[in-house]
């Protein structure tokens, strides 16, 4: 029973998605995210108080530990205390003051990233509403992404980072937001005069995740105590702002060439980039994720910015903290000795041609085949799958089972999608079974790692992208492997802890097809797919491509049809 819930559950996961329009985009932005901003005038006083901890048990020796506590009486008026293993603030604003008292010269930026976010999830919200007016808009599993690109430059390459929002659908409630220097996911909402509120918030890269243990009234405050005038604070205050990297980057001391490691996968050549925090004296106190071209020169290219250092950077003549972001170019070669593969796109594009008719430019074709899965019912039934080809802009992919039916089509310049029954996102996964290999505008090359292997004795070519242990156990969240054989042919898949075996290739206009598709999960068969019939289209009517009222456009998925 288990495996084939794990079958139901990675049909879930693929999801249905669709492309929805950013008209009142910046207005259902505006609405979750101030639903949830306790950070903003109305807001009746409260306290707070939040533990934090890593959210993953590989990242507890991170040391990313810490509480937060906050009494607030309106956005000019608050006292904030914040506390990890190496470092202890406290500060007041009230009206035009600002009183700290700081243990630690370093302000770590996970924590105040936390902090802001457990109150304002979204603290730049004019700049984010102007961003979702142009955002590319997309529904996937009951929430909205509204979701956009930002820029760096070193002078001399471009790099881009993603930054978005999500809503919940069904809650009209903030999910997840990030941008330069803030982000947050958010869950486990619970009401506090009019305002809903994460009471479980989880930011930063290793992830911490942040637990609202109080929030209630503001109470019984001492006199004095969001008093910002009292005597014994710091000065200069500890600040930290958001750079823009042009500007950091003027106060660059000079730093070795990197050594480039030699790259047995992927891009010799191309760029990177990386969020990074600097302390008031010029170094690099932290360093996010690295998005680039080629993931291998990652470890080493963390490595280089980690020692970079600056000048202090002045503001208002005092130094502060900075958070900005690092672009490099990189540049090496292939290590001597080692096998020269193709690109994972061409591993792609051949499969694609030499086993699946709809990309071999053969002749219009009617393929049938059938399949036995259990249904949410609970019993074993067989379903039908249907493809109809007769070209790139008319087609028709049909599954069905018990009261259950899924149908994609193209007609012209139009695309179409209708789920009917409790079982469509089962048989969603029938069309992603048939037809597994990503389009090719949905990756990045040097995600992927390409090596030899072999299948039930059978030389093949493996492009896998995630994580792999020493032992070779693939990761089932997110490794994702295409196997080919020395025809091109695509003989074995796995994705999220789900194997899929094909065999039984026949002929039919130019193409190998595989009648036989076995779906696994952890070693045992889920779902068995036989193709029965392969056959040239006859007279095929053009409604039959339509579905008037369904239309769909294809958008955060990596399906090529």
């Amino acid at each position: 029973m288990r495996t084939y819930r794990l079958t139901a559950v990675l049909a879930a996961l693929l999801g249905f998605s669709a492309f929805v329009h950013a008209d009142n985009g910046a207005g259902t932005v505006k609405k979750a995210v101030e639903r949830s901003t306790l950070n903003q005038h109305g807001t009746k006083p409260f306290h707070l108080k939040a533990v934090l901890a890593p959210s993953r048990d590989s990242d507890r020796d991170s040391n990313r530990t810490g509480e937060v506590e906050i009494w607030w009486a309106s956005p000019t008026q608050y006292r904030r205390e914040v506390r990890s293993p190496e470092f202890h603030q406290i500060a007041i604003v009230n009206g035009g003051h600002e009183w700290q008292k700081n243990e630690g010269d370093y302000f770590p930026e996970w924590l105040r990233e936390v902090a802001v976010a457990l109150i304002d999830p979204v603290p730049s919200l004019d700049q984010v509403l102007e961003q979702v007016k142009t955002a590319d808009v997309k529904k996937l599993r009951g929430n909205t992404y509204f979701s956009w690109n930002m820029m760096s430059t070193d002078g001399n390459v471009q790099t881009s980072s993603g930054a978005g929002v999500s809503i919940t659908d069904g809650t009209g409630l903030l999910f997840y937001g990030g941008g330069f220097g803030w982000g947050g996911m958010y869950h486990d909402y619970q009401s506090f005069h009019r305002r809903m509120v994460g009471r479980t918030v989880s930011a930063g890269t290793p992830e911490v995740t942040a637990k609202v243990t109080t929030l209630e009234d503001l109470q019984d405050v001492p006199p004095g105590f969001l008093g910002a005038q009292a005597s014994g604070g710091d000065t200069p205050l500890l600040q930290t702002v958001l750079v823009e990297e042009t500007s950091l980057r003027k106060n660059l001391l000079p730093m070795e060439p990197v050594a480039w490691p030699p790259l047995q996968d992927g891009p010799l050549e191309g760029a990177l980039s990386a969020e990074i925090s600097v302390d008031r004296t010029g170094k690099v106190r932290e360093v996010g994720t690295i998005v680039g071209s080629n993931q291998g020169v990652n470890e080493v290219a963390r490595d280089a910015i980690a020692a970079m250092q600056f000048k202090p950077y002045l503001q208002d003549g005092v130094a502060v903290q900075v958070v900005s972001r690092v672009s490099m170019a990189f540049k090496t070669v292939r290590p001597a000795g080692v096998e020269t593969f193709e690109s994972a796109r061409a591993y792609f594009e051949r499969g694609r041609h030499v086993g699946f008719p709809a990309v071999a430019n053969g002749p219009p074709y009617v393929l049938q085949a059938v399949f036995r899965a259990k249904v949410s019912a609970g019993t074993l039934e067989e379903g039908q799958y249907v493809d109809t080809w007769k070209s790139d802009g008319e087609w028709r992919r049909e599954a069905s089972i018990d009261k259950s039916r899924y149908v994609r089509t193209r007609h012209g310049e139009k695309g179409y999608e209708l789920a009917e029954g409790p079982d469509a996102s089962l048989l969603r996964a029938v069309l992603r079974v048939t037809e597994p290999i990503p389009a090719m505008d949905t990756f990045v090359e040097s995600d992927w790692k390409i090596k030899r292997d072999t299948i039930d004795g059978e030389k093949t070519v493996r492009v896998l992208t995630g994580y792999e242990s020493p032992d070779g156990t693939l990761d089932p969240e997110h490794a994702r492997g295409y196997w080919f054989d020395e025809t091109g042919k695509l003989v074995k898949t796995y994705f999220m802890g789900i194997e899929t075996r094909r065999s039984a290739f026949e002929d039919f206009g130019g193409a190998q097809i595989a009648h036989q598709i076995k779906v696994l999960s952890n070693g045992g068969l889920v779902m068995f797919i036989n193709v029965t019939q392969v056959s040239p289209a006859g007279n095929l009517p053009a409604n039959m491509f339509e579905l008037r009222g369904h239309e769909w456009t294809r958008a955060f998925t990596d399906e090529a049809r």
